[in-house]
């Protein structure tokens, strides 16, 4: 079951609706939203996934998900490639002198 989001007015600590501009406790008006997690502020349209900066979501109680990396074994790595070019070459030309050595 999610959990709803809880707001709290930062100047007075009273709970405030998500759709509410003020608070009703201290009639202090809102601006930003700041994340209890990190503390980062910013406007409501910023956090309707979580969090921008640390992935936080009152609704799961938990950072984002890291995404996953592929295992190493499956990873190219650019020196890979790079040996492998290299030794394909090395093998074509040393075919093609044995060949023009043989024809002479």
């Amino acid at each position: 079951m999610a959990k709803s989001p809880r707001f709290f007015c930062d100047n007075c600590g009273t709970e405030v609706g998500a759709e509410l501009d003020r608070c009703p406790g201290c009639g202090r008006y809102f601006s930003a939203i700041r994340c209890p997690k990190c503390g980062f502020s910013g406007e409501e349209a910023q956090f309707r996934g979580g969090c921008p900066s640390c992935g936080y979501s009152s609704r799961s109680l938990s950072p984002k998900k890291p995404r996953r990396e592929r295992p190493l074994s499956t990873r190219r790595s650019a020196k890979g490639d790079a040996w492998l070019y290299l030794a394909a070459t090395a093998a074509l030309l040393l075919l093609l002198t044995l060949l023009l050595f043989k024809l002479r």
